[in-house]
């Protein structure tokens, strides 16, 4: 877990674009979700505190923000 970000919320741990998997931080992760058009899952996970499951789109996130906060 020593290249974990500090901030890092993610615990999917079995993706291999978390950062416990390699020594690149969260560049990877941030990377591909930007090419997706996603949002990572830790801006997920800081704001959805009860675990409910979401997709990962920018609208999704939009959503779930509009829906909950």
């Amino acid at each position: 877990m020593e290249n974990l970000s500090k901030f890092c919320t993610c615990k999917d741990t079995d993706c291999p674009l978390n950062p416990v998997n390699h020594n690149k931080g969260c560049t990877l992760c941030i990377s591909k979700c930007l090419k997706a058009g996603e949002i990572p899952s830790c801006f997920f996970n800081a704001i959805n505190e009860s675990g409910e499951k979401t997709g990962y789109s920018y609208k999704d996130f939009a959503d779930y923000v509009l829906k909950h906060r």
